[in-house]
């Protein structure tokens, strides 16, 4: 009788699921994998969430071509970090981990709090580097709640058609400023 088995029953959902068990397992194992290599590798949240897209794809290829079967010689979370770890050191980086992967359970919230912080800094770049017209704009909009007709009295325009094709305008600008950093 192996000490995986609950692992074991996943790993069978897995191999013979679709989507549904596949996107539950991914659920799953996202928050602990990307706040572990935030915190041992010292990634930012871009990047544990990369490494975790690419530790996906080598784990998901390994399971449909049968190259981890039953019986399991670990779990399935510590299986999937260490993969994360060897693309890691692959990739030339050093990370301050033992040879164990801790089995503690991390809050969403702390993530959430990383990925809201980074997306804020992120909103903050790309306001910075739009005119002030555009950025006073969205502002009003999105950051202090205005509605169209207050935004217009604001911004002494004629009227709420006018706000409203400029804010297209603007959210635009800042879609291709952002298209634009990814290229990068």
């Amino acid at each position: 009788m192996s000490k995986y088995q609950e692992a074991e029953t996943r790993l069978r959902e897995l191999q013979e699921g679709g989507d549904i068990v596949w996107k539950s397992f991914y659920e799953d194992m996202r928050s602990p994998f990307r706040l572990f290599f935030m915190k041992i590798a010292n990634l930012n949240p871009e990047e544990a969430g990369e490494l975790f897209h690419d530790t996906m794809i080598i784990f998901h290829r390994n399971v449909r071509n049968g190259k981890l079967l039953v019986p399991l010689q670990s779990n399935l979370k510590t299986y999937l970090f260490g993969i994360g770890k060897n693309v890691l050191r692959k990739k030339g980086k050093k990370g301050n981990w033992e040879t164990e992967i801790p089995d503690v359970g991390v809050e969403a919230v702390v993530e959430s709090q990383h990925e809201r912080e980074a997306k804020a800094s992120l909103v903050r770049r790309l306001l910075a580097k739009m005119g002030d017209s555009c950025r006073h704009l969205l502002e009003l909009v999105y950051l202090k709640g205005y509605v169209m007709e207050a935004v217009a009295k604001e911004l002494n325009i004629a009227n709420e058609g006018t706000v409203r094709k400029r804010k297209f305008d603007c959210l635009k600008k800042m879609r291709q400023l952002l298209e634009e950093r990814k290229e990068v």
